[in-house]
This record gives structure tokens, sequence and C-alpha cells, in this order.
């Protein structure tokens, strides 16, 4: 291993602080008193040499090797301070992404958060995490929610079938399908709204702090409650149930509207 300058370890070390301070802005999302992150990389990991004309090793401070880009670096950080905050039972606060959202009062989008320490959610057998069973009881936790329990809109969970889409899919462009999709149901409700894809990744980069390769996404048919009613008339309907294995949670979305 190279030895590296008292001044090549003070750039590695500001470069790995900025690394840390974007990395507890996204753990705050989800625990507002977090006061640290962790890196599993000493200062000196960050670090990349680099061989140019005419033939000379350069040291430069880069990510740690394996890490990749900087924003994948991030994410792994973020991944894995989540996941030391939720398995020393740290409680998370769904407060601060409902702060956000009230930001945003335009959003046609209906979105309800699951997390293993919600009383139905124990009693309905959501937690442990059981696969697509466990997909349809976090449905299931969210119509009781949204729905009043039947009072506001009926409803019959045993008759929703789900369909496993990419992570790739949940962010599509919104003209990329012939239905409804999740970012055309954010930027175009029928009324229309002012919000742009910047506030789209806003909104999400709130929802899912450790990135989405730890996501699992079903959509579901909407054919069985009467809240998609309106959608089926021509704008159309959505109903999505994403699992985010860093926080152990579930977050249904779910649309419908009519001129």
């Amino acid at each position: 291993m190279p030895n590296h300058s008292e001044q090549d370890l003070k750039y590695a070390a500001e470069f790995r602080e900025e690394i840390h301070r974007e990395a507890l802005a996204k753990v705050k999302a989800v625990y507002p008193c977090a006061d640290h992150v962790v890196d599993k990389y000493p200062a000196d990991a960050y670090f990349d040499e680099v061989w140019e004309y005419p033939g000379k090793w350069y040291t430069v401070v880069s990510t740690p090797p394996g890490t990749g880009s900087r924003k994948n670096l991030v994410d792994i950080i973020v991944r894995e301070t989540l996941d030391c905050y939720r398995n020393t039972g740290a409680s998370h606060n769904d407060d601060t992404f409902a702060r956000l959202l009230a930001e945003y009062p335009d959003i046609e989008c209906d979105y309800c958060l699951i997390n293993a320490d919600n009383n139905y959610a124990k009693e309905a057998g959501v937690f442990p995490y059981r696969g697509v069973d466990s997909h349809r009881l976090a449905l299931s936790c969210a119509a009781r929610e949204l729905f009043d329990d039947g009072k506001e809109w009926s409803y019959d969970i045993n008759g929703a079938k789900p369909r496993k889409l990419s992570n790739k899919a949940l962010f599509a462009p919104a003209n990329s399908d012939e239905w409804l999709n999740y970012r055309k149901a954010f930027l175009c409700p029928p009324h229309g709204n002012s919000y742009t894809d910047g506030d789209f990744e806003r909104v999400n980069a709130a929802l899912f702090p450790g990135g989405t390769e730890c996501l699992e996404v079903y959509r579901w048919a909407t054919d069985w409650s009467e809240y998609f009613d309106e959608g089926h008339e021509w704008w159309g309907a959505l109903c999505l149930t994403v699992y985010d294995k860093t926080l152990d949670r579930f977050v249904v979305i779910m649309a419908s509207a009519t001129d």
C-alpha cells in the first residue's frame, strides 16, 4: 500500500466528510435524530492510483475500490446506516415525509407508509417479510387507512391481482407506457400542476433514502375497489406496493381521478 502524504490524507478526509454529510441528510429523512453515518471505509481507502503518460503513477482522491460512483457510494453508506439504526431498535419518524408531502398539495397520488412498528401491520401479519403475501397484507393495511375501512369506498383485497415490476419501470418516464404509470400520475393529473421531474425525484429521495436497488415492486390490478372507478373513466388508475429492504418498510401508492 502506498504511503500517502499528510496533504493527500487531508484531501481524502475532506472528501469523505462531504460524502458523509450527503449521506446523513438522506438518513435524517427517516431518522431525524441521526447524528452520524456508518462508513466501513477509512480515509486512506479514498484514493485511486492513476497511471498517466509518459509513465508515472499519480495518487488521486476517489471513491473506495469497488464502490463505483460517488452516488453509489452515498447509497451504500445510507443503506448500511439505515440498517444499523433499524437493527439497534431505533424508531423512525414518518412525519418528515408527511411534512415534505404537504409542500405538494396538488399531487393526485395517495401514499401510505407501513412499517414494522405499525400496530395493525403487526396484527395483519405483514411482518416479518414474506414475499408477495406481505405485499398483499400491506395493501390491505393501506386500504383500511385510505378507504376508512370500507366506510368511504368498498374493497375486496382478495380480488387484487399483482404483477412484479422492475425498479426501472417504477420510475419510468411519464410517456413510456400506454397506461397510467407512477411518474405520469405525479406530474400529469387531470387538472394539471406545476411540478417537475425534480419535484418527483425530491419526493422519492425522501421516500426511498436507501436508494432504489433494494426496492421490490408490485403493480396491482385496480378492479377491487370503488376508489379506482373515477380513474377508469379515462385518466387511469394506479396501485403499487413497494417494499424497501433497507427500512423493512412498505410504501403503498395509489391514484385515481377524473375531470
